[in-house]
């Protein structure tokens, strides 16, 4: 169940954003409710809040994180198509923060970098 007492799952086909709100099609109400497809989490009000995660096509993972409204926020991997690691790093409230490591398709380690409020101050 979500919170305030509504359940409803939803595609991600049967949303629409209005100026970065998600709205269930055909009404005017921000949407409440879990999301569950090739996205699934819960979105809060209009805005995607708690844990995330996304499939390519193939359906391998492509992003796994957590929200805060509607903002990155905590811990993130994504993934190449292969399944590898693509990236992962920390956001606060929507900005990069911390060590970022990137990784080849094949695995291998390519590249890291510390960011800074979402500026990166240092590259290896």
């Amino acid at each position: 169940m979500s919170h305030l007492g509504f359940s409803e799952t939803v595609s991600p086909d049967d949303l629409v954003v209005r100026n970065g709100i998600f709205y269930k099609k055909f009404t005017d109400t921000p949407f409440i409710g879990e999301v569950s497809g090739r996205q699934n989490g819960t979105v809060i009000n209009g805005k995607r809040d708690g844990f995330w995660e996304s499939y390519y096509e193939n359906g391998q993972l492509n992003w796994k994180g957590n929200y805060k409204n509607d903002n990155l926020d905590g811990p993130w991997e994504y993934y190449h198509k292969n399944g590898q690691l693509s990236f992962k790093g920390n956001y606060v409230d929507g900005k990069e923060e911390g060590s970022f490591e990137h990784f080849k398709e094949n695995g291998k380690f390519e590249k890291r970098e510390t960011w800074k409020n979402g500026k990166v101050i240092f590259k290896k």
